[in-house]
């Protein structure tokens, strides 16, 4: 069974390390003999900051690392939410400011739809040219598929002689 440190015990083992870290690896016994107002101060320090220590075990600092973390991310969430409803509220308000009742999305609409109607009214030669390549393709295509059937080309269009 392994004996619990006394308080005086984890006294000089928190004050060794304070010494430790604030005076670069100087230990606590020879500091006593260089400077023992210094080494009392650590003693003192050691013996202050181990009453609160002592007091909150490791589970709860952790848990209480973790609520902190936690509702801090929450937070940061919640203000990086309002921001961008923020910035989305005035890029609303820039465009409205702009295009008051959205005249420039309905003109953009209508142009499209012109555009449109010319190809299939006018019978610009770009529909033209599409039109007949999907079709020498379509035809192909059946030709193909009748061969593949055996069935003969001049019978795959539905072509019967007569």
């Amino acid at each position: 069974m392994t004996d619990k440190p006394t308080r005086e015990q984890r006294i000089e083992a928190l004050a060794e390390e304070l010494c430790h870290a604030y005076h670069y690896g100087v230990g606590l016994q020879e500091l006593e003999e260089e400077d023992p107002q210094q080494a009392a101060a650590h003693r003192h320090a050691a013996e202050f900051f181990l009453k609160y220590i002592e007091q909150v075990p490791k589970e709860e600092k952790r848990a209480a690392f973790h609520r902190g973390y936690d509702r801090g991310s929450e937070n940061a969430k919640k203000a990086a939410a309002e921001q961008v409803d923020r910035l989305r509220a005035e890029v609303k308000e820039l465009r409205q400011d702009r295009d008051p009742e959205g005249l420039r999305a309905r003109i953009a609409d209508l142009q499209y739809v012109t555009r449109g109607y010319g190809r299939m009214f006018t019978g610009g030669s770009d529909l033209r040219t599409d039109l007949a390549d999907a079709l020498s393709r379509l035809e192909a295509a059946q030709r193909e598929l009748a061969v593949l059937r055996g069935v003969q080309p001049s019978n795959a269009t539905g072509d019967r002689p007569s």
